[in-house]
């Protein structure tokens, strides 16, 4: 029997490079980069990846950030779940997202089955209030991936206040 293991991110965005420069302390966790590529009609999720040091250092030495030239963010995203996330739980998250959504600058992930997991993306306003409705950008980004190693579930949670 497989292994399968449970992510939660907190996705907070969504950024321009410079805030994300001004902000040199945020870090150790998975980025989304999107926008338009050079000759692309629709601004989308062109990137994810991890760091385990700053975004803004991965950003600046980074190979394929540069090529979205136009409409340029980025959604940082902070693993909430498991605690103690290495890695290990970062490429879990990155993986299941690279296959399941093929963002185009990711050419080498997108073809390896992620190992099982159930990601959920929790998503926040860059003052950390939470999104009711989920920003254009990533509206094909469900808020729960799930694959067993032979079924894929997914769908999106609704945000409801305090008291119901």
């Amino acid at each position: 029997m497989n292994s399968h293991t449970t992510v939660i991110v907190d996705w907070h965005g969504p950024y321009s490079y410079s805030e994300v420069e001004e902000a040199p302390e945020r870090g150790n966790g998975l980025y989304l980069a999107t926008g338009k590529l050079k000759y692309g009609r629709e601004a989308t999720i062109q990137y994810c990846g991890i760091t385990e040091g700053s975004f803004i250092g991965r950003l600046k030495t980074h190979h394929k950030v540069h090529e979205i030239n136009r409409e340029q963010e980025f959604w940082l995203g902070i693993i909430q779940y498991p605690g103690d996330a290495s890695r290990h739980f970062l490429e879990l998250a990155e993986s299941i997202i690279i296959y399941f959504w093929q963002p185009a600058l990711n050419e080498r992930k997108r073809v390896n089955v992620p190992k099982p997991i159930t990601l959920v993306n929790k998503w926040f306003k860059k003052d950390g209030a939470p999104r009711r409705r989920q920003h254009t950008m990533c509206k094909h980004l469900d808020d729960v991936i799930s694959w067993d190693g032979k079924l894929w579930r997914s769908g999106n949670l609704r945000v409801w206040e305090e008291e119901i």
